[in-house]
């Protein structure tokens, strides 16, 4: 899960990078951060703990900061409908909707790992 997360953080930034004409560097921030996790997966499924830890970490991170924008492309207030037109609301939904739904798949495939292998000892 970890290594389909983090090709959907690198699809979504380079996407959202190309798409935007102004071309923000903070659309490649999932991106980059995809690609530290795909070079983390190696470790990952040797069970190197605190590689999977730092995978979490920046994962959540990333999912909070996705989910946030997500709720904001779907449930805009008026400043966000002034800035968005409706082409680029539903890019931003599309884009976010992704990039949180894998992580909360890759978040709740991380904790049931930790949790298996407590109960394994």
């Amino acid at each position: 899960m970890n290594n389909i997360h983090a090709t959907a953080l690198i699809g979504a930034g380079l996407a959202s990078y190309q798409l935007n004409e102004k071309r923000p560097a903070t659309a490649l921030i999932p991106a980059v951060a995809g690609a530290s996790l795909l070079l983390m997966s190696k470790e990952i499924e040797k069970g190197n703990q605190t590689v999977a830890h730092v995978a979490v970490g920046i994962t959540g991170l990333l999912l909070a900061q996705t989910g946030r924008m997500f709720l904001q492309a779907a449930l805009p207030d008026e400043a966000t409908e002034a800035k968005f037109d409706s082409d680029t609301l539903n890019r931003r939904k599309l884009v976010f909707g992704l990039m949180s739904t894998t992580g909360i798949a890759a978040m709740a495939t991380y904790i049931a790992g930790f949790i298996e292998k407590r109960k394994n000892g």
